[in-house]
């Protein structure tokens, strides 16, 4: 936990690595004013350790609103200053962007604890988001138990986290199995140091992917057109969107694909993309087509800025110009986008990989072979391509067994 005294130093060298990130001077100036007046009230009230919990009462006396309320248009001004400055005295590093969100923090009985886990995750070879993420369900979860009267680790029972994930609500599936496999990971660092008698494997034995039981979304050829059609080319962020998107739609990449997208991926000569997916491992090549040549020409040329990741081709739209950190950002731009088309999507996913069900479901209407669909898609087999078939009614008879005939 940071000192008072050390503030000073830790802004200081704050300030230098946003300059080296290159960080604009009305965001550094800013920076610089919220904490200096942090600094004034945490000395004109002799706070002598900082914490999230002293920040909040900063916003609230000084500028009047709720820090934990990261929905208020005052989070970027004033309240992220003051989370990087926490970020960057834990880490030396701090996150380019902070999703609104809940801002939890570790009950103190659980202080040790936390810290303990924290030295592990920061020594394990992952990005900083993956570790941000660990550390967030640790700390979610340990609020739990600090509201269920749970205070040591010891009185952990064994059905403790089954109850824990039966009051989680509001969460899509693919996230439940996350946190399910983080606190596998954190049990059994938890039974690896003798704090419960029970590994996170013996908890969690087999965490299974929810069966495929709706049909998933598909948007038609005309929505699609729609869609693109909504963004205005005539802006560098327009262009970084629409060729973003044109990858989505045209070529069916998966966002994670996109943003790790080099230029070294790029064959000019031969029409060709070709990259190794980032879910699988496995090599892919997709035509360059015009509708996503152009684009990308056109974005490369007119729109794209310097950045530190000179590598990737696409950089974030602010400064610090750098490779996108994770795919939020290219959700996003697709639900924005919809937004603004009028697209109405009630019942129906409206991310990037809608976009790349859609390029499968319109090719299949088009009587695309389920073979050329899999090999554009970047799928080992076309038993995984055949779950796109549930979207297709006049398709979906291709999977059903012929009824045979009943003599009477």
């Amino acid at each position: 936990m940071m000192k008072t005294k050390e503030l000073p130093s830790v802004t200081s060298a704050l300030y230098e690595k946003m300059t080296a990130d290159g960080y604009s001077k009305p965001v550094l100036d800013t920076t610089k004013w919220i904490l200096g007046h942090f600094e004034a009230y945490c000395q004109k009230r002799d706070i002598n350790e900082i914490n999230t919990t002293v920040a909040a009462g900063f916003v609230q006396e000084c500028f009047g609103f709720d820090y934990y309320n990261t929905t208020m248009p005052m989070q970027t001004v004033m309240r992220r200053p003051l989370l990087i400055l926490i970020e960057f005295e834990e880490s030396g590093n701090f996150y380019k962007t902070h999703q609104r969100g809940s801002t939890t923090e570790i009950p103190p009985v659980y202080q040790h604890l936390f810290l303990e886990y924290r030295e592990t995750v920061n020594g394990l070879s992952i990005s900083q988001n993956t570790k941000g993420r660990k550390l967030w369900i640790f700390t979610k979860y340990f609020e739990y138990l600090k509201d269920q009267g749970i205070l040591k680790p010891s009185d952990i029972s064994f059905t403790t986290v089954h109850e824990y994930i039966d009051q989680l609500d509001g969460f899509a599936p693919a996230t439940i199995r996350c946190i399910k496999g983080t606190l596998r990971e954190i049990y059994d660092w938890l039974y690896e140091r003798g704090y419960v008698g029970f590994t996170g494997r013996q908890m969690f034995p087999l965490i299974r992917k929810d069966p495929r039981n709706k049909l998933l979304s598909c948007y038609s050829k005309e929505e699609i057109s729609q869609l693109l059609s909504c963004i205005d080319t005539d802006t560098e962020s327009g262009k970084c969107v629409f060729c973003i998107l044109s990858l989505l739609a045209y070529l069916g990449m998966r966002a994670g694909d996109v943003i790790r997208l080099r230029f070294s991926d790029i064959d000019w000569n031969q029409n060709v993309i070709h990259y190794n997916q980032q879910k699988t491992g496995n090599p892919l090549t997709l035509p360059l087509l015009d509708e996503v040549k152009f684009p990308l020409l056109d974005y490369i040329k007119n729109a794209r800025h310097e950045s530190t990741d000179p590598e990737y081709v696409f950089v974030t739209l602010y400064a610090p110009y750098t490779k996108f950190g994770c795919t939020s950002s290219i959700f996003r731009m697709v639900d924005q986008c919809m937004q603004v088309a009028g697209i109405e999507y009630e019942g129906r996913h409206h991310g990037p990989h809608a976009l790349r069900h859609s390029l499968a479901t319109n090719l299949m209407s088009e009587n695309v072979p389920l073979s050329a669909i899999s090999n554009i898609l970047g799928h080992a087999s076309t038993q995984t391509t055949e779950i796109y078939l549930t979207v297709d009614e006049t398709h979906l008879k291709e999977l059903t067994l012929e009824v045979p005939y009943a003599k009477r």
